[in-house]
């Protein structure tokens, strides 16, 4: 027994220095998820999200495939974040996450591999190797940008002539950029363009013709020369508008006059997109030019000035397709009629609130080509105003004769709350269901009494009785928060008791704070009841409760 529990103990011992030594491993990345780094022309980037910097922070640079460093960093500043509303401007809680480093003054122009080191949870160097990568070279600049000609639908070329300098960032200076890459783009192409050993461009440019107006003008598109890391305004690139020549007449040739399908669908309509030409012939619109459907998005024309758009059906509303914008062509338009298939939608709903918290609605219902006669259901829905559902609050049924009819749909409902409403036609077989269009938002501010009173009680008959109370409101859409509701009509009412009718007593005005008070005389035993029942058209009614003085 000795000598097994003495092996036991043995055994025990070892294996308790075999798991003693694994603790030194508890040691890990304290930003085990990752982190970004990026660079810019002299500047290193870092973003640890929310967590804290790392302890003992620093980055070193190298030339690639060499282990010593040229450059050590250990100091960084804060930077803004790069999109404080994501995921949300609420959610975004700390704006500031990003540091980077001062401009770098390195030795050498070149290419530099970015090693980021800090401490584990242990103290212990966590390294991450090859980062980001730092191009440290001459930091091009546009200083000077002229275009040559004046372009036009059928000879689209322009030369464009630029110079470009090089800003060096060891030292700040700027010299003529050899041999450097830049961006010239417009609208609809973009393609680099390399400067001569002076820094000078010049080169040929040819637009697509579908561009559209630059921004605030109406003769001329928009010509850009960047470098190829920036961005279209960069201070380091220049811009121009180019006057357009002459723009030809357009034409929209449409392959039918007239389309068909459900009411609420869209449906297909193929055309032609021409211009004149300087030899009076009709040519195709070059291949990419945007032309418009009303309400049905947009459509490009292909090599042959051919495109195809989708044409929304609402009733019998004609469809139009439309070339606007062009900086290469005027504008044209093309008309289709258009001829619902057999289907069935709303066209229209008012909608009403009154002050007692009722709702009425009425829906124009329209049945296009019915093959026979036909019950139509239809659900009254409503949106609450914070809520992105629809809730059926009502059930109707609309009889609609063969062939076409338009039927008024009607609802009297109790009032739910701020939100919106509409009438939808469910569909049935052989007869689809057509458009559901909503209402605006249907809403009141709420009202209310929450105090009144009616004294002295008891009271002798002579005396006066003092009428008074609070009349408050909400604000739109917020039914938790009451303020006074100040210049305001409030009409008081007695029932003398042993009767059931209610007689105007008087009229009074709350004052700025919603409060009111009146007097009357006591005449006879009753009850007393203020109403706030000539509400404005945005405002509910609102009514006391009773209260019984007896006089004696």
């Amino acid at each position: 027994m000795r000598k097994r529990s003495l092996a036991a103990l043995c055994t025990a011992t070892a294996l308790g220095v075999i798991l003693a030594i694994p603790t030194a491993a508890l040691a890990a990345d304290p930003h085990p998820s990752g982190f970004r780094a990026w660079t810019d022309n002299t500047r290193i980037h870092l973003d640890f999200g929310s967590s804290p910097r790392p302890k003992r922070l620093k980055v070193h640079l190298r030339k690639p495939g060499t282990a010593a460093p040229v450059a050590t960093i250990t100091s960084f500043e804060s930077t803004p974040d790069e999109d404080p509303c994501s995921p949300s401007c609420q959610d975004d809680t700390d704006p500031e996450t990003g540091i980077r480093s001062a401009p770098l003054r390195l030795a050498d122009l070149g290419t530099y591999s970015v090693d980021v080191v800090y401490d584990g949870t242990l103290s212990e160097p966590i390294v991450h190797k090859d980062k980001a990568t730092l191009t440290y070279g001459l930091i091009p600049r546009v200083t000077a940008l002229q275009v040559v000609g004046t372009p036009h639908l059928e000879n689209r070329t322009v030369t464009v002539k630029a110079d470009a300098v090089g800003l060096d960032p060891r030292n700040d200076t700027e010299r003529p950029l050899p041999n450097g890459k830049l961006m010239l783009e417009s609208a609809g192409t973009s393609t680099p363009v390399y400067t001569d050993a002076a820094g000078h461009i010049e080169t040929p440019f040819t637009f697509t013709g579908t561009e559209r107006f630059d921004a605030g003008s109406t003769t001329g598109v928009r010509l850009t020369l960047r470098p190829e890391k920036e961005w279209e305004n960069s201070p380091l690139g220049q811009s121009r508008t180019v006057p357009t020549g002459p723009r030809p007449a357009s034409k929209i040739t449409l392959d039918a006059a007239k389309v068909s399908a459900p009411d609420g669908s869209k449906a297909p309509v193929g055309g032609r997109l021409t211009f004149k030409g300087a030899d009076g012939t009709m040519k195709p619109a070059p291949a990419g030019t945007w032309v418009q459907s009303r309400d049905g998005g947009w459509a490009q024309t292909g090599e042959d000035g051919r495109f195809t758009a989708q044409i929304p059906v609402s009733g019998r509303i004609s469809g139009l397709i439309t070339l606007t914008g062009s900086a290469w062509l005027w504008t044209s338009y093309a008309t289709v009629a258009v001829d619902p298939s057999t289907s069935a939608g709303f066209h229209g709903m008012s909608t009403t609130l009154t002050q007692d918290r009722k709702v009425s609605l009425t829906g124009k219902l329209s049945a296009y080509d019915l093959p026979a006669p036909a019950k139509l259901k239809v659900l009254v829905e409503f949106q609450p105003h914070d809520s992105s559902e629809w809730i059926t609050k009502a059930t109707r049924e609309s009889a609609a004769p063969a062939g076409d009819s338009t039927r008024a749909v009607t609802a009297a409902l109790p009032y739910p709350g701020p939100g919106y409403w509409r009438m939808r036609y469910v569909g049935a077989p052989g007869i689809p269901a057509g458009p559901a269009g909503a209402s605006g938002i249907v809403a009141r501010v709420n009202t209310a009494i929450p105090e009144f009173n009616a004294a002295p009680e008891p009271v002798k008959a002579g005396r006066p009785i003092a009428i008074g109370g609070k009349l408050t409101h909400t604000r739109y859409y917020n039914e938790s928060t009451w303020t006074g509701y100040g210049g305001q009509p409030v009409r008081i009412y007695f029932r003398a008791t042993g009767t059931t009718a209610w007689t105007l007593a008087g009229t009074t005005t709350t004052a700025a704070d919603g409060t009111f008070k009146t007097f009357f005389t006591a005449t006879k035993d009753g009850s007393w009841q203020a109403r706030y029942d000539q509400a404005t058209y945005d405002h509910f009614a609102a009514t006391s409760r009773e209260d019984l003085v007896d006089v004696q």
